[in-house]
């Protein structure tokens, strides 16, 4: 039986309760088959959805057709979601075992969706902020703190410890120490990013490497094999937190990615334009300004197919 993907098992019970609330116009019946049709998962998803129709039909009247973000906040909610994502990642099994750490961003403490950005006050005093889709659970004990980063992208401002514990961050790819600091951590599939603005980290890659220092004005990507040569970090990286996207010379395609993380629907790029460099201050919470502000710079058009279907292509 394939296991699927929680971030596509995610998608799919979010176009499932879209639908179901009834009032859903053509335009979003359209981009939801259009989804289905974007990659055999998202098909296998829909299907197991109607495979647990008795299932989901249960489920859909308690959380009252709201949005998957707004159940991550109702715990009851959320487990009764819970509960259905994993029969849909399992195909109808249960066999949670076999997705191992795949479920663990589901199942997070904090977690954050589509357009969503977070900041939380940590125990000591610190500051973490969350990126849109990023999930982590946060360990204080006697001994230690830690941060487990599962998905997404995080910015953490550091306080110091009357305990003097030490502060980690871990990541499928190893674990940070910080050394009185403020840092962006961003999980990239195999790799992991680190930007440090101010204090030091030390990075542990997972396998056993040597452990290297970052310092203040530098970022490097690394493996759980070893972490990669340090470049001068880039302080546009963490714009997010003021709710913008800041791009300098900026591939077109990275635009895209970036700002289809703050967009319900689907954001592409057409790759006859997505080498174009673009720059500029852009709202993340108004990406329909930040596209026609695109529009206007670059030779390029925002095409809707639907509301929820947008690509931008040449003009």
């Amino acid at each position: 039986m394939t296991a699927l993907n929680m971030a596509v098992v995610e998608q799919a019970i979010a176009w499932r309760v879209r639908l179901a609330s009834g009032t859903c116009a053509a335009q979003e019946i359209s981009a939801c088959q259009h989804w289905r049709a974007q990659h055999p998962d998202n098909e296998l998803a829909w299907q197991r959805l109607d495979a647990l129709g008795g299932r989901f039909a249960a489920i859909t009247p308690g959380i009252g057709h709201a949005t998957l973000d707004g159940a991550r906040h109702d715990p009851q909610r959320r487990r009764a979601l819970k509960a259905l994502a994993l029969l849909i990642a399992a195909g109808g099994t249960g066999v949670i075992a076999s997705h191992g750490s795949g479920l663990q961003p589901w199942l997070a403490d904090l977690r954050t969706g589509v357009g969503e950005r977070r900041k939380i006050t940590l125990p000591d005093g610190g500051r973490l902020h969350l990126n849109a889709s990023t999930a982590v659970d946060i360990q204080y004990s006697s001994e230690q703190r830690l941060i487990q980063l599962y998905q997404g992208e995080i910015f953490i401002e550091t306080a110091a410890d009357a305990q003097r514990r030490l502060f980690w961050v871990s990541t499928a790819q190893g674990r940070l120490r910080a050394l009185g600091t403020r840092f962006l951590v961003r999980e990239q599939g195999q790799l992991c990013d680190l930007a440090v603005y101010a204090g030091a980290v030390e990075v542990h890659p997972g396998n056993g490497a040597n452990a290297s220092v970052v310092n203040q004005g530098f970022q490097a990507r690394f493996s759980a094999d070893g972490v990669q040569p340090l470049q001068t970090a880039n302080n546009e990286r963490s714009s997010w937190i003021d709710g913008v996207l800041v791009a300098r010379e900026m591939r077109l395609g990275d635009f895209t990615a970036e700002l289809n993380r703050q967009r319900q629907g689907v954001l592409r790029c057409d790759p006859a334009v997505a080498e174009l460099r673009i720059s500029g201050v852009f709202p993340l919470d108004d990406s329909e300004r930040a596209l026609q502000a695109v529009a206007r710079t670059l030779p390029v058009q925002v095409v809707y197919r639907t509301r929820w279907w947008v690509t931008l292509a040449p003009t």
